[in-house]
């Protein structure tokens, strides 16, 4: 064996180094300086020669750490530190900072609405208002306002114009200033008056003086009529109404929608019902041969010849006509109409005509009906007539005295 060395293992990789040595001929560590015969004993001496001993040495191959995954671990913590700063950051500008909110573009030539409240789709430059709430000049007679209107199918409005006298066009006049686009109304004629039959009683509109609307004749048998004309540009609106107690203009406004539908104060018909079968006295009729509607109805007891006794029922106005109301049922369902004719015996007087019951169809009277005259010994009349194909019908009476219409039901 040779003379042996002194040296030193690294305490990081394991090498072998020499005594001389201060950096680890393996790693490149630092080697401690510690000496000779301390506790530590990091001297060793081993053989000169390897190849003397009769161990073999087998050689250790330092494996340096690597340092990459300490670095990535570092990497990672500071991405997820950037992260909850930022989300936190804009938690609070939500909180605290609200955007501006963008100016709503304004259509030309309109303002906001005086009464918009952001439910209705409809966009007015000035509220939708009633006519008769507008001050104006007057010309003429001035109209007047009535409350509680009834057209002669008994529907029900707040609030119409009317006339002050019959014999001449009654106008006012309300200055508008072209601030809107449309004028709406509803013609109709009086409940107390829908019999009447005045040859001229009509509705006139004016624009800036010159006449931009004509109604037909309103007299019985007026169906209401809904209006609606272009104001654009107009400085002064002008309605006229000839005749008195016949008409009346319901549900006047003026607004500047396109889309504007037809504004009522209109309370249903009640000729509306939802029962299958109601008695003929639960219609109004539209129509009729007198003032007095034609027929009356009788809410008295009523006899026939035989003794027996109904209710209700229904005579003429005149003993010396024919006596007639008419029913508009368009809108009802009703397809069926039943009744009893019988002679009343109680007469209290005598007829000048034949006295009979009649059903006429529409407005060209196509006959549906016709009883037998009835006289002293007639028997009972029943009937039954379809109105499946009549949107109208007319109900008549000839005479007063000797003849009753009883247990008349309409229905579906």
């Amino acid at each position: 064996m040779k003379e042996n060395m002194q040296g030193r293992y690294c305490p990081y990789c394991s090498a072998w180094n020499s005594i001389t040595n201060r950096q680890c001929s393996v790693c490149g560590e630092d080697l401690p300086e510690v000496p000779m015969g301390s506790d530590d004993e990091p001297w060793h001496v081993v053989p000169d020669d390897p190849t003397d001993s009769d161990t073999p040495i087998i050689p250790v191959v330092p494996v340096k750490p690597d340092p990459r995954p300490k670095y990535l671990v570092a990497a990672i913590l500071a991405v997820c530190c950037i992260l909850v700063v930022s989300a936190v950051g804009w938690l609070i500008y939500k909180i605290t900072v609200k955007p501006p909110t963008p100016p709503t573009p304004t259509p030309e030539n309109s303002t906001p609405s005086e009464t918009s409240t952001g439910v209705d789709e409809h966009e007015y430059t000035a509220p939708a208002l009633l006519l008769t709430s507008f001050g104006g000049e007057t010309t003429g007679d001035e109209l007047v306002i009535h409350t509680d209107v009834h057209d002669n199918y008994n529907n029900k409005y707040d609030s119409g114009l009317g006339g002050t006298r019959s014999s001449v066009e009654n106008t006012t006049e309300y200055l508008i200033g072209d601030q809107y686009k449309y004028f709406s109304f509803r013609v109709v004629l009086n409940y107390e008056r829908r019999t009447d039959y005045h040859p001229d009683t009509y509705v006139r509109v004016y624009a800036d003086g010159s006449q931009v609307y004509k109604s037909k004749i309103v007299r019985s048998g007026f169906k209401p009529e809904d209006v609606t004309l272009d104001v654009r540009g107009v400085e002064k609106l002008k309605i006229g109404i000839c005749g008195w107690g016949d008409i009346r203009v319901v549900d006047p406004v003026l607004h500047n929608d396109e889309g504007y539908e037809q504004y009522s104060t209109m309370v249903p018909y009640s000729n509306k019902q939802d029962l299958d079968r109601v008695p003929l006295s639960y219609l109004e009729y539209w129509n009729g041969s007198s003032a007095e509607g034609g027929l009356r109805y009788i809410t008295t007891t009523i006899r026939d010849e035989s003794g027996n006794i109904y209710g209700t029922g229904y005579c003429g106005t005149h003993e010396d006509q024919d006596n007639w109301v008419e029913y508009d049922i368009s809108d009802c369902g009703f397809k069926k109409l039943t009744g009893t004719v019988i002679m009343n015996a109680e007469p209290g007087g005598v007829d000048t005509v034949t006295p009979v019951v009649a059903v006429y169809e529409g407005t060209w009277l196509r006959e549906l009906y016709k009883s037998e005259p009835v006289t002293k010994g007639t028997s009972i009349q029943h009937f039954e007539v379809s109105l499946e194909n009549a949107p109208q019908f007319r109900l008549q009476i000839s005479g007063r005295y000797n003849i009753r219409l009883v247990d008349c039901y309409i229905s579906k």
